[in-house]
């Protein structure tokens, strides 16, 4: 009896870590989780994280705090994750930037893009415009392409920085297109848009949201949309790749976390984000702000960070594109 008993409590006494240790990896157990926005407040990337905070509170049973960590186009934000515990407590809402774009921009990062994260979910994507002042005499891509290889260097573009979304948007045309026009950084959408409208700069390629608004009211002109085809809310704007076979330059929205984290936890943050992703409220959202809702699994989200990576990575090697 005695050693039947000692046995008993010795599994039991293996048993209970190993409970609590999957316990504790399937769910926070009410702390609070830190959701990393690599950006500014106001922002594209922050707004999103705003959309969930309250209904990823409420399916993970612990508080969201969302903690703002621009820099270095979304490097230092990324790298206080990767250097964080895998348990759940940590996540990061990525654009390109973080592991598809920046390793080839920068001379160094503070983070291995391969190897420091763990993929959770494909969130959304937010198109780009091609979008010309009303002074360029081109009402569609084909004449801006004519007009561009007729006049090299007449043509300015802006991007919300380098290394930016935008500005590899414009690169992936420069290259596609075979044209030549100068790149002209600022520090956001905001201020670009304004000499964008004042005529002082004449192209950019830049999101849906930020460009829209101008379209309409006239201030600048619509070529195309940068998705594979037209979009069904606004026909009348042709899809870059309808000129340019083969062009596609979205802004992906994506959530990962720090690497070695366990499958219980991946599986339920990647089940709490698809499960709000399919909220009416906020897929309206979505739209309203021009982007489109995916989700989808962590598989599925890695596979497109490998081939997103080799495709910016030819960009940026064609195009010579740099960080200064």
């Amino acid at each position: 009896m005695p050693t039947r008993r000692a046995f008993l409590l010795g599994a039991a006494t293996l048993a209970a870590p190993a409970l609590a240790t999957s316990s504790a990896m399937a769910q926070p157990n009410g702390r609070a989780i830190r959701f990393v926005v690599p950006f500014a407040a106001g922002g594209g990337a922050d707004i999103v994280a705003r959309l969930f905070t309250e209904d990823l509170s409420r399916a993970l049973g612990a508080p969201v705090v969302i903690d703002n960590r621009p820099g270095m186009a979304g490097s230092l934000g990324a790298d206080s994750v990767a250097k964080s515990a895998p348990d759940g407590t940590n996540i990061l809402i990525c654009t390109p930037g973080v592991q598809m774009t920046n390793p080839f921009l920068y001379p160094s990062l503070p983070y291995n893009a391969e190897t420091d994260f763990t993929p959770i979910i494909h969130l959304a994507e937010l198109p780009n415009l091609l979008v010309v002042h009303p002074s360029v005499p081109a009402t569609n891509v084909a004449e801006l392409v004519a007009y561009m290889k007729a006049n090299p260097g007449a043509v300015n573009f802006s991007s919300t920085g380098p290394g930016s979304s935008s500005h590899l948007a414009a690169e992936l045309f420069k290259v596609m297109a075979g044209v030549e026009m100068t790149h002209v950084p600022y520090r956001g959408s905001g201020p670009a848009l304004i000499d964008l409208v004042a005529g002082r700069v004449q192209l950019a390629v830049d999101s849906f949201t930020a460009m829209i608004q101008p379209v309409r009211t006239g201030s600048l002109r619509a070529l195309g949309i940068s998705t594979t085809a037209r979009r069904p809310d606004y026909p009348e704007i042709p899809a870059i790749a309808e000129t340019l076979p083969g062009y596609e330059a979205s802004t992906l929205l994506y959530i990962a976390a720090p690497a070695g984290m366990a499958a219980p936890v991946v599986e339920r943050l990647n089940a709490a984000f698809n499960e709000i992703l399919q909220k009416p409220a906020i897929r309206t959202r979505f739209q309203e702000l021009g982007m489109v809702p995916t989700g989808g699994t962590p598989q599925a989200l890695q596979e497109i960070i490998t081939t997103q990576t080799a495709k910016w990575k030819r960009v940026i090697e064609v195009s010579g594109a740099r960080v200064e």
